[in-house]
C-alpha cells in the first residue's frame, strides 16, 4: 500500500517514512501545501497524513479541496494543536482520524491499520457502481441495464483500480506496479492494450463510462455527456 505524507517537519517526516518502509508501506514525502496538494489530487494514495501547519496552504485547506474534488482517500490530521475545535474543524473537513504531536510511532501505525482496515471494510461489497455501469468483483462481470459481459484476469483488475479511484488518474506505473507487480518487467504498452480491451466491452454494453487517456500520465474514468 501508498502513503503520502504531507509534513513540513523534514526530520519527521523521513523518521515516519522509515518507519512505515519497515511495515511494507510505500512513502512519498511532501514538504509544502500546495505540492502537496497537487500530488493528492493526480496520484493515487490508500492514506494520506497531512500536517496542519504547512507553508502555502494548510493542511484543512487542502483536506477542504481533496474532499470537493471527492478524493476518498482517508487522511490522517497531523498536528501540533491540541484544541477540541481543531479536532473537529479536521473532521468536519472529512479527515479520517487525528493525531496530535508529539505522538510514538507505534501509536501513528495503529492508527494507520484501524483506518485502512475500516476503508477496505467500506470497499469489500464485491459491487462496484458508477453511473450506469456495475462491476462485480465476485462473479466477474460488468453489467448495464440487462447485458453483462464477462471480465477475469487483467481487466477485471485494471477496471477495478479505475472504479475504486474514479476521481483520480491512474499513471501507467501505478497501474503496472498494481497489476503486474513492482517486480515485473511489464512495459507500460501492456497497460495500453488492456485499456484497449476494456473500452471495447464498454462499447459493447452501450455504457456511458468511458476510459479517457491523459496524455503523458495515464488514465481517468468518466462518464460521457449525452
Amino acid at each position: 500500500m501508498k502513503i503520502l505524507i504531507i509534513e513540513d517537519e523534514y526530520s519527521l517526516a523521513d523518521a515516519i517514512a522509515e518507519t512505515l518502509q519497515k511495515e511494507k508501506f510505500q512513502v512519498d514525502i511532501i514538504t509544502n501545501g500546495e505540492d502537496g496538494e497537487n500530488e493528492a489530487l493526480t496520484n493515487i494514495y490508500d492514506l494520506i497524513l497531512l500536517d496542519v501547519m504547512l507553508p502555502n496552504k494548510n493542511g484543512f485547506e487542502i483536506l477542504r479541496d481533496l474532499r470537493k474534488e471527492k478524493i476518498d482517500t482517508p487522511v490522517i490530521m497531523l498536528t501540533a494543536k491540541s484544541e477540541m475545535t481543531d479536532k473537529l474543524n479536521g473532521l468536519e473537513h472529512g479527515a479520517d482520524d487525528y493525531i496530535t504531536k508529539p505522538f510514538h510511532m507505534r501509536e501513528l501505525v495503529a492508527r494507520i491499520k484501524v483506518v485502512l482496515k475500516r476503508k477496505i471494510k467500506v470497499d469489500d461489497t464485491n459491487i462496484l457502481k458508477y453511473s450506469n455501469l456495475k462491476l462485480d468483483l465476485g462473479t466477474g462481470k460488468m453489467s448495464f441495464n440487462n447485458t453483462e459481459i464477462a471480465i477475469n484476469g487483467k481487466e477485471l483488475d485494471l477496471l477495478e483500480i479505475l472504479l475504486l479511484n474514479k476521481n483520480q488518474i491512474a499513471s501507467r506505473e501505478m497501474l503496472a506496479n498494481k497489476i503486474w507487480g513492482y517486480n515485473s518487467e511489464t512495459e507500460y504498452n501492456n497497460v495500453e492494450v488492456y485499456v484497449s480491451f476494456l473500452r471495447k466491452k464498454l462499447k459493447l454494453l452501450k455504457s456511458k463510462v468511458k476510459i479517457k487517456a491523459v496524455r503523458g500520465i495515464g488514465y481517468k474514468i468518466e462518464v460521457e455527456d449525452d
